[in-house]
């Protein structure tokens, strides 16, 4: 993360905060973030240096004006203006982090071989609020090349309960006794 995106990303957190428009402007940007990853012509719109600051904001309007919170909105045109537009992507991960730190939140990723039942769900999360003292915002992922088990990935590392993973672990043990 550079740190001209943590600064910008600061600068709206605390925007948000004083406007009361935190929720708004976090679920907007999740919006954006999806179209960041989905869309390689957004992707390249927000990289293009070939673009005039008058065509950036002309796409910025058509896009975004009276769609989203007016502060993200003004925000938007406001790192389009200093040429900071290539780092919304960071941008919304650094918001994303002061938002789940100051709600007391925090993401995990769960991979499943198989689909698992609600209340499957509810015990790993119950368990994994548990473990971190927060309140959990999980994603469920199918792997059926997981065979069977789970992976979790929080805070930075890897849970990993898979059986492929623990039939890697019996092999790599077996070729060191061989």
């Amino acid at each position: 993360m550079s740190q001209t995106a943590d600064r910008y990303a600061k600068a709206l957190f605390e925007l948000a905060q004083e406007q009361n428009s935190l929720e708004a402007v976090q679920n907007t940007l999740t919006d954006i973030r999806k179209l960041i990853f989905d869309l390689s012509e957004f992707r390249q719109f927000l990289t293009n240096p070939l673009l005039s600051y008058d065509e950036r904001c002309a796409v910025i309007k058509a896009l975004f004006q009276s769609k989203v919170p007016d502060l993200l909105y003004r925000f938007l045109l406001f790192i389009t203006y200093k040429s900071r537009l290539d780092t919304l992507g960071e941008i919304i991960t650094s918001f994303d982090s002061m938002y789940l730190v100051s709600t007391r939140q925090m993401r995990a990723y769960v991979k499943t071989a198989l689909p698992i039942k609600d209340e499957d769900k509810a015990f790993i999360d119950k368990h994994l609020h548990d473990k971190f003292q927060q309140k959990m915002i999980t994603k469920w992922i199918l792997d059926p090349s997981l065979i069977g088990g789970f992976r979790i990935f929080a805070q930075g590392k890897l849970y990993d309960y898979s059986f492929k993973d623990q039939l890697d672990h019996f092999f790599q043990q077996s070729t060191r006794l061989s």
